[in-house]
């Protein structure tokens, strides 16, 4: 019985000095590699869509252009302007009025002051059905400071008149809509 004492307390104390030496090694956290994540964030950001009438005044006369302005909310975040490499606006026209039509996008600060615009051509459609145009605005460098200091969008639809083309009434038939989104590109890196 001391027999086996003896040799539990050697293979004990062996073993107690095998972990102790075998298991301690200095961590150097220096050498740690830095966490990078790139979410993509797909956001909707404006839905118009407008009919004959709406080109038309009182008298039903037609009317050079319509607008409208919206708040770019998410660009107000400090999270997305601290992170934002990339953005990419997506647009998508159908039109099936016989009038072509030219779209201009004017991104403005809180001053209003003009940060940057582009225009975006629509073409006609003389038998009324559906035409498409894509267009997709990619802010990166200067346009991307640009569109991290813009606040509000104004859009302008301009009614492009031809001598060729019949002027509308609140009778005539189509539709012009816009849909659109905004891809933003982030690199968060801590």
């Amino acid at each position: 019985m001391k027999n086996q004492q003896f040799v539990f307390r050697i293979l004990v104390f062996f073993g107690a000095f095998v972990l102790s030496y075998s298991c301690v090694k200095d961590t150097d956290f220096d050498q740690a590699v830095p966490v990078i994540l790139t979410p993509t964030l797909e956001v909707s950001l404006v839905q118009i869509e407008e009919t004959p009438v709406s080109f038309l005044n009182k008298s039903g006369a037609e009317v050079l252009s319509i607008s409208d302005a919206i708040v770019l909310e998410l660009l107000s975040e400090d999270f997305v302007i601290d992170y934002l490499v990339k953005a990419e606006f997506i647009f998508e026209i159908t039109n099936s009025l016989n009038k072509a039509f030219d779209i201009t996008m004017d991104f403005y600060d809180t001053s209003n002051t003009l940060q940057h615009t582009f225009s975006i051509a629509v073409n006609n459609s003389p038998t009324n059905t559906l035409l498409l145009t894509e267009h997709i605005e990619v802010f990166e460098a200067g346009t991307l400071d640009a569109l991290k200091t813009s606040t509000n969008l104004n859009i302008t639809i301009t009614l492009i008149s031809s001598p060729t083309e019949p002027s509308l009434t609140t009778a005539s038939e189509g539709v012009i809509a816009l849909k659109s989104k905004a891809v933003l590109f982030l690199n968060i890196a801590e």
